[in-house]
């Protein structure tokens, strides 16, 4: 049934001429991502799926991300827009019916109505200079936020409640000369790798949606301090950017309440050992010492010759935890989840030529706290680890669009660490438009290639004039049990989508 599903996509791709494609090599090109729950554009256009072609490999133009939903989350052009505009807030929304459904047993497992509200403006306007009107450098403000129902998964797990309202993110930018600076509740997207983004370490992830969305959308904003400053720069360099980042109090990726949806399989296995009385999983171990238990991140970008170069540095807590245990007084095997500093290095890399973007990252992370196997007392061992990303998208003929990148990971070798020591897989994604461009059909996916599984959505989207989007999508996941993707092989499951944007 798996592979039927993906059959039928490849076909319904393969269906339009090449010839006829390539006969539009001029018109404008679309970008998305791997695993992207693929909603509309709205406008303007949206991080992680630009709608134009990619000649110009700016910040904004080079994200995307596996499993993403596509943010509504503005880009920079909005702040241009508000300067250019009389009026000092700019808003919009939308309202989603998303319900998804578990395959096996045709079960609903989320049904999530949300109302998504998001707006930016500045706290000023204009001021009148003798006869000329003069825009002063107002400080500004992004807000988005949510009201969610959704009784089925408040049904399975306490990490969802039946109703709820959320801030996702309110921030005060504060521009100078040579100098931005942004406080408040933010996202902070470093990288230009597509779908996996080793350098990406500000944001801990959701645990609640970890595979039905991306980083525009499964990373939780955080309080922190931002400043962007613009360097001098002279021949070859035509830009030159420093851009500071400090998250004063730790900030981590929750573990599962038993029954979600994605508890993952070795959290289920802990926790059935506890209600059997052999061991005690504790709480999850958060630091919680203001500055000293913080999060830090310095990156340095440049554009030199049509590549945007980068240099990032970090250091902070993991977001995900690690298992530590100890032996209670009752000889009870108590385990604990806790989040070790860690210290990051990095570089990326992208450039676009005519429809094609090339990009890449490469991380290493020294003294990196991986997980122990065959100890009879859970633990770490800290060894450097390698991460790395490389690969490219393309927009062929009119709208046809390939991306394809591969990853990788090595860690230096040790008897006690329970992962490989070098692995790899790809990710990808390919789409085409039909019907006056107001249908699209894609496929994308991730796959390991050393033995962690694979996990592939084919998707649809109906887009009904300016306003509504009708959307679906399968998640079809295969490999070991007691592997990444493989775990969730009892987990395939539909998701239909019904959007009304204002």
């Amino acid at each position: 049934m798996k592979l039927f599903f993906i059959y039928l996509v490849a076909a319904l791709l393969s269906c339009e001429s090449w010839n006829q494609a390539q006969a539009a090599q001029t018109a404008s090109a679309r970008a998305g991502d791997p695993f992207a729950d693929s909603s509309a554009q709205e406008n303007p256009s949206l991080p992680g799926d630009p709608f134009a072609e990619t000649t110009d490999p700016s910040p904004a133009s080079l994200t995307g991300d596996p499993f993403s939903e596509k943010s509504t989350h503005w880009n920079q052009s909005n702040a241009a827009k508000l300067k250019q505009s009389k009026d000092t807030f700019l808003y919009k929304g939308w309202l989603e019916s998303r319900n998804q459904f578990w395959l096996r047993n045709k079960r609903p497992f989320s049904t999530r109505q949300r109302l998504w509200f998001e707006g930016e403006g500045a706290f000023t306007g204009e001021t009148v200079s003798g006869n000329a009107a003069v825009q002063r450098r107002a400080p500004r403000f992004f807000l988005s936020g949510s009201l969610d129902f959704d009784p089925a998964a408040a049904d399975l797990s306490t990490d969802h409640n039946r109703l709820s309202a959320i801030l996702h993110e309110a921030y005060l930018t504060v521009e100078g000369k040579t100098v931005d600076l942004l406080i408040g509740k933010k996202m902070v997207r470093w990288g230009t790798g597509d779908g996996i983004n080793p350098l990406d370490l500000i944001n801990p992830r959701d645990h609640r949606d970890p595979l039905a969305s991306g980083r525009a959308d499964n990373r939780l904003a955080v309080p922190l301090i931002q400043g962007i400053i613009s360097l001098p720069a002279s021949d070859p360099v035509q830009e030159l950017t420093l851009e500071t980042v400090a998250v004063p109090v730790a900030q981590i990726t929750r573990l599962n309440a038993a029954g979600a949806a994605w508890e993952p399989a070795a959290l289920q296995a802990l926790r059935s050992l506890e209600q059997q009385e052999l061991l005690v999983l504790a709480s999850q171990k958060k630091p919680e010492r203001w500055f000293e238990d913080g999060s830090y991140g310095l990156r340095l970008t440049a554009t030199i010759g049509g590549w945007d170069l980068g240099l990032t540095g970090y250091s902070g807590i993991k977001n995900d935890p690690v298992l530590t245990g100890q032996f209670e007084t009752d000889n009870r095997l108590c385990i604990t989840p806790v989040h070790p500093h860690i210290n990051a290095f990095g570089l990326s890399f992208a450039t676009g030529t005519h429809r094609t973007t090339l990009r890449g990252e490469l991380a290493v992370k020294p003294h990196y706290p991986i997980q122990k196997e065959g100890s009879l007392i859970p633990g770490y061992s800290r060894r450097t680890l390698v991460e790395g990303v490389i690969g490219f998208d393309r927009t062929f003929g009119l709208n046809r669009y390939l991306n394809l990148h591969y990853f990788a990971e090595f860690i230096q070798k040790n008897k006690e660490t329970a992962r490989r020591h070098y692995s790899h897989g790809l990710t990808f994604e390919c789409s085409d438009l039909f019907f006056n461009d107001d249908v699209k059909l894609g496929v994308s996916g991730v796959v390991g290639l050393s033995g962690q599984g694979w996990a592939i959505q084919p998707y649809g989207e109906y887009h009904i004039d300016d306003d509504w989007l009708l959307a679906f999508s399968f998640f079809l996941f295969h490999g070991d049990e007691n592997e990444k993707y493989g775990q969730f092989a009892d987990r395939d499951f539909v998701s239909l989508r019904l959007r009304y944007s204002f």
